[in-house]
C-alpha cells in the first residue's frame, strides 16, 4: 500500500516507531483517514473511545467544568497519539479540539485491543504511551499551580507557536478567550498581558494571530524573567 510522506513521517516517531513493523503497518493500513477543520470537536467528552494519530496540525485536550470554563492539559503535535487511554479505560471526561485544519489516522481500537491481549511488544508500547502521557499531565499541573498567569500564557504561547515557513518566526492561531481558556484565566487579564508582552517587543498582536517576534524573550517571560520557576509564594490570581 502506497503512503503519502507525512504517514511515512508518523511511522518513524512516537508510538507506531515503538511498534513491531508489521503491527504498526497493519494499523495504519486499517485506519480511516479524516480530514478536520480548524475548531472541530474531535472528542467529546464522555462520547464513545477514538483512537488517532495526528499526520499533520494541531489538536488540543482540554477538561470543562460544569460553568463551560476550560483548561488545557494537552497539545497534540504531528505523531503524536490520543485516545489510548480511552481504549484501555472507556470513555474519559474530557474532549479534543482541533486548533488548525487536522489530519487525523483513525486506528481500528479492536484490533489494538486484541493485539494487546497477545503480543506483550504491543502491550509494553501501550504502556510506554500511557506513562509519558502521565508526565506531561504532572508537568502541566505543576505549572498551572506555581506559575502566575503571565508566565502561564508566555509559556503557552511557546506550546502553540508554529512556523509558517522556514525561517518565519513562530505564529500562534488562537483566540484571546481560547488562550485564557487554555490557562485557566479569563479573556481580560489575558488581554492585558497580551499588549504588555507586546509592548515589551516579545509578541505582535492582530486580529487572526500573534507573532512571536522574540522566543528567548518570552521563554524568559515563562519563568519569572530571571530563569527559574515560579515559587508557591510567587503566584497571584493574575
Amino acid at each position: 500500500m502506497d503512503r503519502n510522506p507525512e504517514e511515512a513521517d508518523v511511522l518513524a516517531v512516537g508510538f507506531l516507531a515503538r511498534l513491531p513493523r508489521e503491527t504498526a503497518l497493519r494499523l495504519v493500513a486499517e485506519a480511516i483517514r479524516i480530514n478536520v477543520p480548524t475548531g472541530s470537536t474531535v472528542y467529546r467528552d464522555r462520547e464513545s473511545p477514538r483512537l488517532l494519530v495526528l499526520v499533520r496540525g494541531l489538536l488540543r485536550v482540554y477538561l470543562a467544568s460544569p460553568d463551560g470554563r476550560q483548561v488545557t492539559i494537552r497539545y497534540v503535535r504531528p505523531g503524536a497519539m490520543v485516545g489510548l487511554a480511552l481504549v484501555v479505560g472507556g470513555p474519559a471526561p474530557y474532549s479534543i479540539e482541533a486548533m488548525t485544519g487536522s489530519l487525523l489516522l483513525a486506528l481500528r481500537a479492536d484490533t489494538l485491543r486484541a493485539l494487546l491481549a497477545t503480543d506483550p511488544t504491543v502491550a509494553r508500547a501501550c504502556a510506554e504511551e500511557l506513562v509519558g502521557q502521565v508526565h506531561e499531565y504532572l508537568e502541566d499541573i505543576a505549572e498551572q499551580a506555581f506559575l502566575n498567569v503571565r508566565e502561564r500564557l508566555a509559556r503557552q504561547l511557546l506550546l502553540m507557536a508554529t512556523r509558517p515557513a522556514p525561517g518565519a518566526d513562530p505564529v500562534v492561531r488562537a483566540t484571546q478567550q481560547e488562550l485564557a481558556d487554555a490557562i485557566g484565566s479569563v479573556r481580560e487579564v489575558v488581554t492585558r498581558h497580551l499588549r504588555e508582552l507586546h509592548e515589551e517587543g516579545l509578541i505582535e498582536v492582530s486580529r487572526h494571530e500573534i507573532v512571536v517576534r522574540d522566543p528567548l524573550g518570552l521563554a524568559a517571560a515563562s519563568r519569572d524573567g530571571d530563569g527559574r520557576p515560579a515559587e508557591p509564594g510567587d503566584v497571584s490570581p493574575e
